[in-house]
């Protein structure tokens, strides 16, 4: 048996005890559990020690959560759940935290060993499932190791490439007694910033160029870098973010804008620089046609893995974005260097006008792009913004911006319908944490998301009200599978499967405890904004919008934000 060497165990300390000092001393203060028997000795624990649980109706609900709640708060998001049924619903939000990179750690109980069939079809911790997807997947052999196995685990999920690390325990060693001593928390060591030869040709190829841009992503948001690219920024640089990396740089033209929005201006610039990005399917993969085959390459990021993945690139730089950005910075800025971004906006002028035009033809009737551009009116700068759904989802990209770090979330990249809401409800989590510990309001957190991916995860609404959660939720109603529905009519000239029919689903929040409001024109949702903002807890805002309103992204590519192809026309 391996020791902790770092201090003394503490006399009769059961593992759940040594678990929720373990938790607590990480700085996570909230944590997310389904109700079970098996973990109930950690929950007390916890309870004792003034975490906040927040309780789920499903396991990939509680996972994602603990998902929504590390892209939040940045600290790390603690799920507990059973391992032998509750594994296999969590996959879907494990995937998704795999795929976003989200510092997570997952607790499972299992059966204890005496109660485990040999001959059992299948083993009861489901490492052979969860292995393949995750940075960490392992069972604790003996009370006396959930020291070192927690500590693992919570190294695994926050060093290097952070991801979801799976920790399973036998049920009946949470009331035993461990010798395992305290440890410090976990710290992850940050990389120097780029050499100074390498900030002096990162200075050199801008200097050249006449239309540089900045294209961020998740793993932008790990280095507090938000200040060293809004300099950037002010020097005529404009910055795209995506996913965690919007909001680096408040989105506000010329210089900062949503990737989803912009892309369609990145094959006009000459030189990319790529901040904690992948160049994955949502970027185009790094080439034409989304950006000029000639466009120059400069990829800046703490994981080499992430370096020249599709696209080959000029300059290679592994390093801290933060160090690096704010050297870059001061070394352009004793140049004098300075570029005109008008280029950006008059590229995207014809984008602008259309959105505008869609919206102004609807008059006071409801379109689904008129969600995301009553929110971005009515909500304070201070914002965070969830989407999910494919129709809803593309068109608030159209309209709604996100101005302040880590305030934004969606399914992507892996994609799975549905899974942005139990990512909504852990950030409202985690800002209704920090509002407590800050002595503040919580700023708003707005989900919106379709009629058909609310569906996948309806009971969370239930979850939101019980715990008070500051969360926005606007359904963008069409009654239909609208992206299934409208691609089906051009393709077959009919549709089969995609009818969802009108549910009342103001009167499920309602029923959940929650606020819920039906409308159906402009100002009635103007108004139902005003009042579920004055209010404490989750609203429910149930949009009827136009049935007919999504088919627009399929035949206008000037509307379409969110693609799986490339851009027509370019």
């Amino acid at each position: 048996m391996t020791k902790d060497l770092s201090s003394t165990p503490e006399p009769g300390q059961t593992c759940a005890q040594y678990l929720a000092r373990g938790i607590c001393e990480s700085g996570t203060e909230t944590v997310f559990a389904l109700a079970g028997a098996t973990h109930a000795p950690l929950l007390f624990a916890l309870e004792e020690r003034g975490v906040s649980i927040v309780g789920g109706r499903h396991e990939s609900g509680t996972v994602g959560g603990a998902d929504g709640y590390a892209r939040r708060s940045g600290r790390t998001g603690v799920a507990l759940i059973v391992a032998e049924q509750g594994l296999a619903n969590a996959m879907t939000a494990l995937m998704t935290a795999a795929q976003a990179e989200s510092p997570l750690v997952v607790i499972a109980t299992r059966f204890p060993d005496s109660w485990v069939e040999p001959s059992v079809p299948y083993a009861v911790d489901r490492h052979e499932m969860t292995a393949p997807y995750l940075k960490f997947s392992r069972t604790v052999p003996s009370p006396d190791r959930v020291g070192e196995y927690f500590h693992a685990a919570m190294k695994a999920a926050n060093e290097g490439v952070p991801g979801p690390a799976l920790l399973v325990l036998p049920l009946d060693f949470l009331t035993r007694e461990t010798t395992s001593a305290p440890r410090a928390p976990v710290t992850v060591p940050t990389l120097p910033g780029a050499h100074d030869d390498q900030v002096a040709a990162m200075a050199q190829m801008l200097a050249e160029a006449r239309r540089p841009i900045i294209v961020t992503d998740n793993r932008a948001a790990l280095s507090p870098c938000g200040e060293a690219l809004q300099a950037l920024a002010g020097m005529g640089v404009p910055v795209l973010g995506n996913g965690l990396g919007r909001g680096l740089v408040p989105e506000v033209a010329p210089t900062g804008y949503p990737w989803p929005y912009a892309q369609r201006a990145a094959c006009e610039a000459d030189l990319v620089l790529v901040v904690g990005a992948r160049m994955n399917m949502w970027f185009g993969y790094g080439l034409a046609p989304r950006f000029a085959p000639e466009a120059r390459f400069i990829h800046l990021d703490t994981s080499a893995e992430a370096i020249g993945r599709n696209v080959p690139v000029e300059l290679a730089v592994l390093a801290d974005p933060a160090r690096t950005l704010t050297a870059l910075g001061k070394s352009l800025q004793a140049h004098d260097f300075r570029r005109d971004p008008s280029w950006i906006a008059q590229a995207l002028e014809p984008r602008a006008t259309c959105v505008e035009g869609l919206l102004a033809d609807y008059g006071e009737d409801l379109h689904p792009a008129s969600i995301g551009a009553a929110l971005d009116r009515v909500l304070p700068p201070e914002r965070v913004l969830v989407c999910d759904g494919a129709d809803s989802m593309n068109f608030t990209q159209a309209c709604m911006r996100v101005h302040t770090p880590r305030s934004y979330a969606d399914l992507l990249p892996f994609g799975a319908m549905g899974a942005a809401f139990p990512l909504a409800i852990g950030m409202a989590a985690a800002e209704a944490e920090a509002a407590r510990r800050e002595a503040r309001d919580p700023v708003p957190v707005a989900l919106v998301t379709g009629d058909g991916s609310l569906g996948f995860f309806l009971a969370e609404l239930d979850t939101a009200a019980r715990s008070g959660l500051p969360l926005l939720v606007l359904v963008s109603n069409d009654g239909k599978w609208g992206t299934e529905y409208h691609g089906q009519k051009l393709a077959y000239g009919r549709a089969i499967n995609t009818d969802l029919g009108q549910s009342d689903y103001a009167a499920i929040a309602r029923a959940f405890g929650g606020h819920g409001e039906r409308v159906e024109t402009k100002g009635e949702l103007d108004a139902a904004l005003a009042e579920a903002l004055a209010r404490t807890g989750p609203s429910l805002i149930d949009v009827r919008v136009d049935p007919e309103g999504g088919r627009i992204r399929k035949t206008e590519p000037l509307l379409g934000m969110v693609l799986f192809e490339d851009i027509p026309g370019h």
